[in-house]
């Protein structure tokens, strides 16, 4: 496997592609500040850096000068968008509804 190719991260049983250029580049920009990345296991990795870049308000600056966002750069390595809310509606009881 050469550079240009990306590799497989298993985690909760299905395979997702990481570009290990992009990866290399997040963990060198934050094993520099307080969030360090070193021993870290392979599945923790994202969530790390995930939580790295919303602790230091920068999800919406540009990764290392280049063309893309933190969170579009996030996005890139690991094949899932920055944000990963789900968001669940409670069931709003009606006031005027008789039955209950």
């Amino acid at each position: 496997m050469n550079a240009d190719e990306s590799a497989p991260l298993e985690s909760k049983a299905t395979a997702v592609h990481v570009d290990r250029d992009l990866e290399l580049d997040f963990i060198r920009e934050f094993a520099t500040g307080e969030e360090l990345m070193k021993g870290l296991s392979v599945d923790g990795r994202p969530e790390r850096i995930r939580v790295a870049i919303y602790a230091q308000k920068l999800a919406h600056l540009r990764f290392r000068d280049g063309p893309m966002t933190y969170a579009e750069a996030y996005a890139e390595c690991f094949g899932r968008p920055l944000e990963r809310r789900s968001v669940r509606r409670p069931v709003l009881h009606n006031p005027f509804d008789c039955d209950g």
